[in-house]
């Protein structure tokens, strides 16, 4: 008899680290909220029965709308992962086999992660997906010290989803609130160990990743599904009279055979602005998700994307120093907004140095200035 699978996605956290007005959660990928793709990977799960999901107050009615049948219960998530879980727990019912727990920010888990995790804890009672550890790992002290080098071959990066018998997830869970160390958890398999439950490695995938950074919003559409992305080159280039002055932006989009030219000014500007311009407008023409590389003779534009210092612009909340403001943040802004749409990828080419498509930019972006 197949045993009643009940998945809980706790997806109430407020996604600060990503900025913006919107929880990280509800952000599109792909055109698509990073929520919504999750639960679609859960909802096409044969095992899965039911789904419990916790999400931020004045969110729920959105995540109904999504339409999914085995979204049974949507709850108003707590200020912690794990308060939001048991509240999640709490809703479903004892006739519950196997309780599963994945993140909301993980949309990339698999029909053989989830089965594998569910086959791990009926033979084991509690599971968790995870990957080696590739990298050398140190312990340190307090002062900075390293204390011991762990072998990294004994070494597994937690992952979701994390699996267990209803039974075991209903004491580990009662224990940790009872004990009051529940607000800590950011991890469930832990708070089986700590009831002395042993837990069973499920090897995943390295490509299940959690999106909580801006630079994995930036890596995550190599990992989306669809296969049939156009393949897309971008060449652009920016122009200004006098630096701030009039200026243009020139854009070449190839696919293909296929070749079109764009152009735009504006009478006040810079030329930082009309290189950021020429990149936003190029994308913007992309009317669905394309693997793009972007053609530009900017290194402000290429340094601060491949080096991240966009990113930490935008941790900070757009301000360069405590007094200072980024330059260009409303553009940065959007731009970032594009990338997280398409997988782009950034070369730099040497201006001025006979590269046909930069020079052809160059033409329109300069015929552009108003």
């Amino acid at each position: 008899m197949k045993p009643k699978i009940s998945v809980i996605v706790p997806a109430a956290g407020a996604g600060t680290r990503v900025g913006g007005t919107k929880p990280k959660q509800f952000l599109p990928l792909g055109g698509v909220p990073m929520l919504k793709r999750t639960l679609a990977a859960l909802e096409n799960a044969e095992l899965i029965d039911e789904i419990a999901v916790a999400v931020p107050g004045g969110y729920e009615d959105e995540v109904r709308a999504y339409g999914f049948k085995k979204l049974r219960y949507v709850v108003n998530g707590r200020e912690t992962r794990g308060e939001s879980v048991m509240a999640a727990l709490e809703c479903l019912s004892d006739d519950t086999d196997i309780v599963l727990i994945h993140d909301g920010c993980r949309p990339f888990v698999t029909q053989k992660i989830i089965s594998d995790v569910i086959e791990a804890v009926v033979a084991h009672g509690a599971a968790v997906a995870s990957v080696p550890v590739t990298d050398t790992i140190k312990q340190a002290d307090n002062s900075g010290f390293v204390t011991a080098t762990p072998n990294r071959a004994l070494l597994w990066q937690a992952q979701t989803p994390q699996g267990f018998t209803y039974d075991v997830v209903r004491r580990a869970y009662t224990h940790a609130a009872t004990e009051g160390f529940l607000s800590q958890a950011t991890d469930d398999s832990v708070l089986a160990e700590y009831i002395g439950e042993q837990v069973f490695i499920v090897p995943s995938s390295p490509a299940n990743i959690k999106i909580t950074n801006p630079e994995d919003f930036a890596s995550a559409p190599a990992f989306l599904p669809e296969k049939s992305m156009k393949e897309i080159k971008i060449y652009t280039d920016g122009a200004c009279s006098g630096n701030p002055g009039p200026g243009g932006y020139g854009a070449i989009l190839v696919h293909g055979e296929h070749r079109k030219e764009i152009s735009g000014g504006d009478p006040q500007t810079t030329n930082n602005r009309m290189e950021l311009m020429g990149v936003i407008k190029g994308l913007e023409m992309l009317k669905k998700p394309c693997e793009v590389e972007v053609y530009t003779d900017s290194r402000y534009i290429v340094d601060s994307v491949e080096k991240g210092w966009v990113y930490n612009w935008q941790k900070k909340k757009w301000m360069r120093t405590k007094t200072e403001p980024t330059p260009n943040a409303d553009l940065w802004q959007e731009l970032l907004a594009l990338l997280a749409k398409h997988k782009v990828t950034f070369h730099w080419v040497k201006g001025h140095a006979g590269h046909p498509e930069n020079e052809r930019c160059d033409e329109l972006a300069r015929s552009a200035v108003p």
